[in-house]
């Protein structure tokens, strides 16, 4: 959806739907316009009260000149409320993500179902600008540009609904040019995070919060970092936040486990305060040296069998000082908690030992697990499988939910092909239909590995890295897996596969406040971009057509007073 570009003397404007994959190679478009005039001036978006409405504006100049972007309001005199002008930046893609799995050298098999052949780059980071306001305008400007220009993105939540105008205007040197961003914001508001009933987690890593912007971890200075991350992972929606607990213990001399009150409620209270809800526990177990072949689980406290005697003195007592912490705080019923992340038939007798050996710490405490053993029946309350497997069993989880369980689904190097997944050579649109998957399926989280697991030195120059690293492996996760932020040099920066993940998420929370009125109308739309999660819709313009159609149907069945 790349609108004809736009003269500016001695530079070009191209606008974008944020949806739409956009290179630097091909968004700087070296022909000239034919015209300059009419629609081709204006750019439509449609939106709800409590959204996000955004465009991509790319801008070819000169090597080394200056590029300012502004935004007026052309409606009234006021003060524009509420924009957001940030930088795109592209990274790279060295290689296609597999047709099942990890990229293509792992099969040795070449994958279709990509946006672009490798190696290419393709605008993913999204850096916020220094922004300054003349009277009823915003601007924000680049003092040098590079490769032949600079990409832009344009955020705004309107506060009022109906047909909102703004002016922007792009200026290269002394010449400068305007056309319209037309807001047509549906008279919907986006019901409170805490009725979308759709738990959504991305696990992060304290160290790398830490590392990456050169903070010692739980230092002073480390606590307002922290609390950046967690403003952006709410801001794009997600609600639930891990808790890793060996990074609140301490051994004491004669081997007992001490925990750390202090910083536990620090840390839980700064993503409680940035809005999130689910307190989710992270794994305690692991497999020993990571050898799959293994048919037992080793705790992670003291590196010693889970379900051995060891075992259950380390585990009794770390859990009994977190449980009587979540008490005195009154987190206990915001809490669940993994034991060992994606078990197996193995080790799924083990699994279920140290199940039983948890409930009987932690009573109530819901046990959630990325896993697709049917072994774990009765072990586990909260079920996690890939996309892929889950639709492929659904009668399976569809049972488990009969018998009170809930179900959840998440991606990581897997699955490739046409599947839903949110690598960087993928369309944008894949993260959007996780949360329409969740309105078709009845599903009721999401998870994902990897906010900021880099395993490179730098993101920014590095997408696909091997899993684990050794020289000249075919085994690599594929480019975008490890990370879905970036850390930019005062903060957390967003991406575009992030951002399209919280769109969908919001068109989940418009289907289920439509279903509770007309769910056939639900269906009826869902069905029109996403029939599975290897069957969806591939056109943007289709897509925002079903989505304005939403927010419409939606707006009529809950009119406002």
């Amino acid at each position: 959806m790349l609108a004809p570009f736009l003269l500016v003397a001695s530079a070009e404007v191209g606008i974008a739907d944020e949806l739409t994959p956009a290179f630097p190679d091909t968004a700087f478009a070296n022909s000239r316009p034919q015209t300059i005039r009419g629609s081709l001036r204006s750019h439509t978006t449609e939106t709800a009260l409590g959204m996000r409405a955004a465009i991509h504006i790319f801008v070819q100049a000169d090597n080394g000149e200056e590029v300012s972007l502004a935004v007026r309001s052309i409606d009234t005199d006021d003060q524009v409320p509420a924009i957001q002008i940030s930088r795109l930046h592209s990274v790279p893609v060295e290689e296609n993500t597999g047709l099942t799995s990890r990229t293509e050298q792992f099969e040795g098999v070449n994958n279709p179902h990509v946006v672009r052949r490798a190696p290419f780059q393709v605008f993913d980071p999204i850096e916020p600008l220094l922004q300054v306001q003349f009277e009823n305008l915003t601007q924000a400007r680049v003092l040098e540009t590079k490769n032949g220009g600079v990409a832009f993105r344009v955020e705004w939540s309107p506060k009022i609904s109906g047909d909102q105008h703004l002016g922007i205007v792009v200026q290269s040197g002394e010449d400068h040019e305007e056309f319209r961003w037309h807001v047509v914001v549906h008279e919907v508001e986006l019901p409170p995070r805490r009725d979308w009933n759709f738990a959504y987690t991305n696990w992060f890593s304290p160290t790398e919060i830490a590392s990456r912007h050169r903070l010692k971890a739980w230092s002073p200075d480390f606590w307002p970092m922290l609390r950046q991350y967690a403003d952006l992972m709410a801001a794009s929606g997600q609600d639930t936040f891990w808790l890793r607990w060996q990074d609140f213990f301490s051994q004491a001399p004669g081997g007992r486990w001490v925990l750390n009150h202090d910083r536990l409620e620090r840390y839980v209270r700064t993503f409680l305060d940035a809005g999130f809800h689910w307190i989710e526990g992270a794994p305690i177990a692991n497999r020993p040296g990571g050898d799959w072949s293994k048919d037992w689980l080793e705790f992670r406290f003291g590196k010693v069998p889970a379900t051995s005697k060891e075992g259950q003195q380390a585990l009794r007592q770390v859990a009994r000082q977190l449980r009587s912490a979540f008490r005195t705080n009154d987190w206990s019923r915001q809490w669940i908690q993994h034991i060992a992340d994606e078990p197996t038939d193995v080790n799924a007798a083990d699994y279920k030992t140290l199940a039983g050996m948890l409930r009987k710490e932690l009573p109530g405490v819901p046990i959630v697990e990325a896993t697709m053993t049917r072994e774990l029946a009765d072990a586990v309350d909260i079920w996690c499988p890939q996309i892929h497997k889950y639709q492929q069993n659904r009668a399976f989880f569809d049972e488990r939910r009969t018998m009170g369980d809930t179900v959840w689904t998440y991606t990581c190097l897997a699955p490739g092909g046409p599947w839903l997944n949110r690598l960087l050579d993928q369309e944008r649109l894949r993260p959007v239909y996780i949360g329409w998957a969740g309105a078709k399926f009845g599903l009721q989280g999401f998870l994902h590995w990897g906010l900021n697991h880099y395993k490179c030195e730098d993101p920014f120059k590095q997408s696909v890295v091997d899993h684990p690293a050794q020289p000249n492996t075919t085994n690599k996760l594929p480019a975008g897996d490890t990370h879905v932020v970036y850390p930019g040099p005062l903060g957390p920066w967003s991406s575009t596969r992030l951002e399209a993940h919280r769109i969908g998420l919001e068109d989940l929370a418009l289907l289920r406040l439509l279903s509770t009125h007309d769910p056939a109308a639900a269906d009826d739309l869902i069905e029109k971009v996403f029939r599975g999660y290897d069957d969806w819709e591939k056109s943007v313009e289709s897509y925002r057509a079903t989505r304005a159609q939403l927010m419409t149907a939606t707006a009529a069945a809950f009119p406002k007073k």
